[in-house]
């Protein structure tokens, strides 16, 4: 009874530690956050009071770098250096590193600016150490040889690279080879803005080649204009012609095909120049289904081809429904793409459709074993349920204590709870460059519990363990999800596994062209759908975005006549592409038709979703008849 007691008494204690810790640590943030407001005046009484406060919490370096960045003089270079010497390497000290290289800048403090600098990605400071350390002849090799590889690029540098530059120039190294490597990154999608200025640096018998360049850049099919192409300078004008081409075959194919035979008729063209752009014509004729995508296919296969082609090569093949030709296709690749799961399955299709069943039966059993969506796909020819096998990560506890108690880990869990999602990643990034690799593999775990999803699906997939299904698979913001699909009849797996593509659950996920959160939800789509002004921001509240999210699937199925496959490919490509995409006069089989969409990030959204439902209704404890459907399902001609 005693031993009872004693056990029930330390788990009391224990739970009450934890709880005051919490608090403590709850304290401190408001504490944190109330001293950020505050680093304008570190003199005052209430500073000082507040930070004796923020002892021991693992952002009081903040409060620290803050103020110091407010105060970036002379007077504090001695705390400045010792913060940076304690924090190298890290977002403490690289934001605050900058800010005091900026200052020195302004007051032209060369000796303190080229001790503080350190090599970084940002140009402008980098050209202003150059522009320092060229007071030393002794420096001049090593700056020239960089000041190269900042010159030789497609886009313009800032004014601050202009002393070095000039400098370089005058010491001989803007050479008329270097300005012509300039040239066709500028032209070849660089920034065209750029070419009238280098057209002046050239030699007034090469001037022509920026004219050339500036034209095709501006409208591809000037290159069916041979007759301003001299032939002067052969390999140089066939850089220019190969830009245009590739970019006209997808414009105007017969007169990309027509211009490319004058091109060899009058230019002596290497084969290797032949093949690459024989490949970018297949690809672009076998997206288009032109008459003559079979002929440039086998024009431009060779062993040492782009993968793309082997895989367009093959899509073309099942779009025409040769089964032959397709096993051919397939034994005519090089080894590493013959063993992938997406061939093995084309030719268990291909067998199939031969009548060859044993042998299409024995690579189905096969693939069937693999967590994988052709994998998943076999499981639908064989009408078997996909296996799914969940090995969660054996890993060790003093393992997972050890990083859970490094600095930056105890940072970014702070960022975290402050909802300060870019800094705790900054943080977290910051740890991953002092893990080693089962360090990294239990960091994923770590991130897992702190239910930082998209933290622990990233470390997962970079570390190579995938057998953790739960963690990369994780059921998050399930209630938000399961009520929102429910209430727009929508398969809750499905917005699941969309988030999971979309986003992997990173509620704040914010990407180029706009889309925000969870469903990466773009702010128009969400105002069609609630018929009236929305703030943006709202988008990042996951309950808000997941109703948006569903509803916008259950408007995708109802315009696909409750197809998910096609309303999955809508969600990603907009649905009027998709249904562009759908053949009218003939059926094709689904697989067939998903294997040729053509938008290769469309093509691999749809697999990666379709896999990722039938993982999440294995979750939701659901049986799910999707790939036996999506198996034998066909699509076209009078079938949605």
């Amino acid at each position: 009874m005693l031993t009872i007691f004693c056990c029930f008494s330390s788990s009391l204690l224990a739970q009450s530690q934890e709880t005051a810790t919490e608090d403590a640590l709850a304290h401190q943030r408001n504490v944190f956050k109330a001293l950020e407001n505050m680093v304008a005046k570190p003199n005052s009484p209430e500073y000082g009071r507040l930070r004796e406060q923020l002892k021991g919490y693992p952002l009081e370096p903040y409060i620290e770098q803050k103020t110091l960045k407010a105060h970036p003089y002379l007077a504090n270079q001695e705390k400045i250096k010792a913060f940076l010497a304690e924090h190298e390497g890290s977002p403490l000290g690289r934001s605050l590193r900058y800010v005091w290289l900026t200052y020195l800048k302004k007051k032209n403090y060369a000796d303190l600016y080229m001790a503080y600098f350190r090599p970084t990605s940002n140009v402008e400071l980098t050209c202003q150490y150059l522009t320092y350390q060229l007071q030393d002849p002794k420096n001049h090799e090593s700056v020239f040889a960089k000041a190269s590889q900042l010159w030789v690029v497609g886009k313009s540098q800032p004014n601050e690279c202009d002393t070095v530059f000039d400098a370089w120039t005058k010491a001989g190294f803007r050479t008329e080879d270097k300005v012509l490597k300039r040239l066709a990154l500028a032209g070849n999608g660089g920034s065209h803005t750029l070419i009238p200025y280098l057209k002046t640096l050239l030699p007034a018998e090469k001037q022509y080649l920026a004219d050339l360049w500036l034209r095709v850049r501006r409208s591809p099919n000037y290159v069916s204009h041979l007759s301003k192409f001299p032939n002067k300078n052969p390999q140089l004008e066939l850089d220019i012609i190969q830009y245009g081409l590739g970019r006209l075959i997808w414009r105007e194919e017969e007169l990309a095909i027509k211009t490319w035979q004058s091109v060899l008729s009058k230019f002596d063209v290497d084969q290797i120049r032949q093949y690459k752009l024989a490949g970018k014509f297949a690809v672009a004729l076998a997206v288009a289904e032109h008459e003559k995508a079979d002929e440039w296919l086998e024009k431009a296969s060779h062993e040492n081809a782009e993968e793309q082609l082997f895989r367009w090569h093959l899509a073309h093949v099942l779009k025409s429904g040769n089964w032959q030709h397709a096993l051919e296709v397939i034994e005519q690749m090089p080894e590493k793409n013959r063993s992938e799961l997406s061939a093995r399955y084309w030719q268990a299709r291909a067998l199939e459709k031969m009548e060859a069943f044993d042998n299409a039966n024995q690579n189905y059993q096969w693939l069937a074993k693999q967590r994988h969506y052709y994998g998943f796909l076999a499981s639908g020819k064989l009408a078997k349920t996909p296996q799914i096998i969940d090995r969660p990560l054996d890993f060790d506890k003093q393992t997972l204590n050890t990083v859970a108690n490094m600095d930056a880990a105890k940072r970014a869990y702070e960022f975290l709870q402050l909802q300060r999602f870019t800094s705790a990643r900054r943080e977290w990034f910051h740890l991953q460059s002092q893990l080693d690799q089962q360090q990294k593999l239990v960091s994923a775990v770590l991130a897992d519990s702190w239910g930082w999803h998209d933290r622990a699906i990233y470390g997962f997939s970079n570390t190579g363990y995938l057998d953790d299904i739960k963690r990369r698979f994780p059921m998050a913001y399930r209630e938000e999800l399961v009520n929102q699909s429910e209430a727009n009849q929508v398969d809750p797996a499905w917005a699941f596994a969309v988030a999971r593509r979309e986003s992997s659950f990173m509620s704040d996920a914010n990407s180029s062209a706009g889309a925000k959160g969870l469903m990466q939800l773009l702010p128009g789509t969400a105002r069609y759908l609630a018929k009236k002004q929305i703030k943006t921001n709202v988008l990042f509240d996951p309950n808000i975005n997941a109703g948006y999210g569903t509803q916008y699937l259950r408007y995708l199925m109802d315009k696909m006549d409750n197809n998910p496959v096609l309303a999955t490919a809508s969600y990603n490509a907009g649905w009027r592409r998709v249904q562009k995409w759908i053949p009218k006069d003939h059926s094709v089989p689904m697989d067939v038709w998903i294997e040729t969409i053509p938008y290769k990030e469309t093509r691999n959204y749809v697999k990666a979703v379709l896999a990722y439902q039938q993982i999440y209704a294995m979750q939701l404890g659901k049986e799910s008849p999707l790939f036996y459907q999506l198996a034998n399902m066909q699509l076209g001609g009078e079938t949605l």
